[in-house]
């Protein structure tokens, strides 16, 4: 007899992507990505479970953990303004668990994915997660407790304001971090800069990781582009860290799999702040600020740790949850 079964879903804004593993070794059994289409979205990561645990050879999981944009109620399993995937107001949990007849548990996509961090680290960690990919928001960990908020918006640093009047947010506001520094944004600016002929190695329709690719190489419209986004980003970790002194701060999502070229120009403007404000300096010095590597998939990982711990009890807070910050 096989070991009872998790999934853990991630829901991104051009993709979802799920594991199914083992609930005693965490042993991987099956694993798919997909993108997104017209289908309504309960119907898609239904789907993708039925996929998973197909799979993995068996009739159904112990437990299904969801990770989502948007505002989550983890109680309810609610998903609301989720912008970047027109999502107004989904009941995804209870859906997705009528649909399966397993147990099912819903969390921020940030939130899980540094929840995963933690687990991996074992210990009473402070950490922020960053993740840029069709969105930006980011998840704070204080002595091993998640923050929250008390209106379960702790986090989407994506929608603080970068440029004053810039582009139109899907929030409604003009401006926003994601609008200059996420990956539509960037292919956008790439793509504005070609149709007015920038001198440019970049071929129309060029995506995030090609741009930071031509960076690196010296293509004088992608290192601009780059430049522009590291010193974007590099302000948003410099207020997390100044808001919360964390230990450390990791970034993810999509646009992180460029590598070395996404992280420097992010770094370059971190170290030109500290060459320039001892206070910044002494802030940052002890924080340092990585990258996950390519092959880690925070999200879904997240959301079956989400799976992990709640699924003991039907609907209690996942470890390192903190209600109110």
């Amino acid at each position: 007899m096989t070991a009872p079964l998790l999934v853990g879903i991630d829901v991104g804004g051009t993709k979802i992507a799920g594991v199914a593993v083992d609930a005693v070794t965490n042993a991987l059994r099956a694993e798919h990505r997909q993108p997104i289409d017209d289908a309504p979205l309960e119907l898609q990561v239904a789907g993708l479970v039925r996929r998973l645990i197909d799979g993995a050879g068996e009739e159904r999981p112990a437990a299904i953990g969801i990770a989502v944009p948007g505002l989550v109620d983890a109680g309810t399993g609610v998903m609301r303004l989720a912008v970047n995937v027109e999502v107004g107001e989904l009941a995804i949990g209870p859906l997705v668990e009528a649909a399966i007849g397993a147990p099912c548990f819903v969390e921020h996509d940030a939130r899980a994915a540094a929840l995963w961090l933690i687990d991996q680290r074992g210990a009473q960690d402070s950490l922020a997660y960053l993740s840029v990919g069709t969105g930006i928001s980011a998840a704070v960990v204080i002595d091993g407790r998640l923050v929250r908020g008390v209106n379960g918006l702790a986090g989407e640093i994506g929608h603080t304001r970068a440029v004053a009047d810039g582009p139109l947010c899907s929030c409604g506001l003009r401006g926003c971090l994601e609008m200059v520094a996420a990956g539509p944004a960037v292919a956008r600016r790439a793509a504005d800069a070609i149709a007015r002929g920038e001198a440019t190695s970049l071929a129309a329709g060029a995506g995030p990781e090609q741009i930071f690719r031509a960076a690196a190489e010296g293509d004088p419209l992608a290192t601009a582009i780059a430049d522009e986004v590291g010193a974007h980003l590099a302000r948003a970790v410099r207020t997390i860290v100044l808001l919360y002194g964390v230990d450390r701060v990791v970034i993810g999502g999509g646009m992180s799999r460029a590598g070395a070229p996404f992280l420097e120009p992010i770094l370059a403007e971190l170290k030109r702040e500290m060459a320039a404000s001892p206070l910044i300096a002494h802030a940052m010095a002890p924080t340092p600020v990585e990258l996950l590597p390519n092959d880690a998939d925070p999200g879904a990982w997240g959301a079956v740790v989400v799976a992990r711990s709640r699924g003991g009890d039907g609907r209690a807070a996942p470890k390192g949850e903190v209600a109110d910050g």
